[in-house]
C-alpha cells in the first residue's frame, strides 16, 4: 500500500484494489485506440485504430464480451488493410 505524501490530506492507496475497480468500472480489455484519430471518409472508419464511428462511440459503454467482439473486427479489417497495400 502507498503511503500518502507528507502533509497530504490524502488516504493511502491500495493498489491492487484501485485496479481491481478500474477494471470493474472500465472493464478490462483495452482499448485499440493508438491516437491517431483520422476518419476515412470512404471506408468510414479511424485510420488509426480500424474501428467505426458506432464502435468508438460505444466503446466506453460495452462489456468485455462486445469489446472483444469490436476487436476481432479491427483485426480482420487491419489484415485487409494490410493486405490490399501490397
Amino acid at each position: 500500500m502507498a503511503e500518502a505524501g507528507k502533509g497530504s490530506r490524502h488516504r493511502p492507496v491500495n493498489k491492487e484494489a484501485f485496479e481491481a475497480g478500474w477494471d470493474r468500472i472500465f472493464g478490462g480489455v483495452s482499448s485499440p485506440c493508438v491516437d491517431v484519430c483520422e476518419l476515412d471518409y470512404s471506408a468510414k472508419l479511424c485510420r488509426g485504430c480500424h474501428r467505426t464511428l458506432d464502435e468508438v462511440a460505444a466503446w466506453g459503454y460495452a462489456n468485455d464480451d462486445e469489446k472483444k467482439r469490436i476487436l476481432n473486427n479491427v483485426q480482420e479489417r487491419r489484415k485487409h488493410v494490410e493486405k490490399n497495400k501490397s
